[in-house]
């Protein structure tokens, strides 16, 4: 009798722990309601005209780094086990947030880096955004990173996972802490209505998809997001293309959009599209630039199932500060940017052309391949091509060896703090140095 009251038990408290199960996997699923507002697109400000046709084919001159800049600083961010995919200026201390997949850091000069007291590994954080896991509020100073929602149970199989975007604790909090905190025992969690889209980018307001009319074609909308859930507006920004999923699959990835956090606005640019947008808030995005690639363009001479020609270009990264805007081309089985080692560096996307549109000429330029970038007349250092952005700032990522190896020593006061970086020996060889240019 004993053993028969313990299987009822037993198999009472299973079922409970099945409901409990049944219970939490559905309030994670939320349903994805009707766009609250309409959207609109402002067509106010006739957008810029970027001949990139026309400027490959132009005699390419180097162009100097104080066209675009005028101070520039170093900062050590690591080794190569854990490079740089993002970073974030702190407002008013001289200081950036890095991300070095999967740890966040703490950089200013002068002190030793600090790891941001959050803890989570690789296969935790989204990986969507090429690395773009993080937002900080400079209102709040709160920080809000994206996940995946993975956990043990469903990190290598098919189960059912949920997105979500976390907010820590303010950033003085943070960098006191002597524990980390771990995804599972964050407070405040945003489940992200996903479903076949892609995150483009989220802020502490909400965040925005990248959205497929169906699941074999191309983004074609966006959609924007409270924290809710709530469907805030749907932006059919582009015609649903022919080029299917499966073919862009072999196109390596891109990074096609960027946060100004100053201005709390993201510009994006959706897949193969030539106009880069401006979202201005939920419910507005305004064109600001139309982007020509001419016969080199990646629909140029399309046939439907057979693939993208070689040859083709599209744009696979998008960067701007004050002065320029700054374009990324790859080319289908064209040339490639290669590091001082003549490889494809494994930490950013390979490129085929540099170009940049310089608003105070109005002009576009394809910078000289041999360059790599603008000359730098600042103090003499590398030749400078942003990596990323953050705020006005833009900044590079390179390995110390290679700075070592490559930088001309002029004799200039001008480069004191680059020597200091190069002539500190207690700086081992296998670190990376960031690069920022304002």
């Amino acid at each position: 009798m004993k053993n028969y009251l313990t299987i009822i038990c037993i198999c009472l408290a299973y079922i409970s722990v099945l409901s409990s199960c049944k219970e939490k996997s559905e309030t994670n699923i939320r349903p994805v309601t009707p766009p609250k507002y309409e959207g609109k697109v402002d067509n106010s400000v006739i957008p810029t005209h970027i001949d990139l046709e026309e400027a490959l084919n132009k005699d390419r001159n180097p162009l100097k780094l104080s066209q675009i800049a005028s101070e520039i600083d170093y900062y050590i961010v690591g080794d190569g086990n854990y490079t740089v995919t993002q970073a974030i200026a702190i407002p008013d201390s001289n200081a950036f947030l890095t991300f070095n997949n999967p740890r966040i850091y703490y950089r200013k000069n002068g002190k030793p880096s600090k790891r941001y007291g959050f803890k989570a590994l690789a296969y935790k954080w989204n990986n969507e955004m090429n690395g773009h896991n993080l937002f900080y509020d400079k209102k709040t100073s709160r920080m809000y990173c994206a996940l995946s929602g993975k956990d043990q149970n469903n990190r290598g199989t098919k189960d059912p996972f949920y997105p979500q975007i976390v907010e820590l604790p303010p950033l003085d909090t943070m960098l006191t802490i002597s524990r980390y905190i771990f995804p599972e025992t964050v407070e405040k969690k945003y489940l992200i209505n996903q479903g076949n889209d892609k995150l483009v980018g989220f802020s502490s307001s909400g965040y925005m998809l990248s959205h497929y009319e169906d699941s074999n074609g191309m983004p074609n909308c966006l959609l924007t997001f409270n924290m809710e859930g709530e469907t805030l507006c749907k932006f059919k920004l582009k015609e649903q293309s022919a080029l299917s999923r499966k073919e862009t699959n072999n196109i390596p990835f891109f990074q096609t959009s960027y946060w100004n956090e100053a201005q709390d606005q993201m510009t994006f640019m959706i897949p193969f599209c030539d106009t880069i947008y401006q979202l201005r808030d939920p419910r507005t995005v305004v064109p600001l630039y139309n982007i020509h690639f001419g016969k080199s363009g990646i629909f140029s001479e399309y046939t439907e199932g057979q693939g993208v020609k070689d040859e083709k270009m599209w744009l696979r990264t998008l960067y701007e500060n004050p002065k320029g805007l700054f374009m990324g081309i790859y080319q289908k089985k064209g040339p490639k940017i290669l590091s001082w080692l003549n490889f494809e560096y494994e930490y950013k996307p390979t490129l085929s052309y540099q170009a940049v549109y310089l608003k105070d000429k109005g002009e576009t330029y394809v910078l000289p391949r041999r360059e790599q970038g603008f000359t730098n007349d600042l103090d003499g250092g590398m030749t400078f091509w942003p990596d990323g952005q953050t705020d006005g700032y833009l900044y590079m990522i390179r390995t110390l060896t290679e700075m070592r190896e490559s930088v001309e020593r002029t004799g200039s006061p001008k480069q004191q703090k680059l020597l200091d970086i190069l002539d500190n020996k207690r700086i081992q060889e296998n670190q990376y140095v960031m690069i920022v240019v304002k």
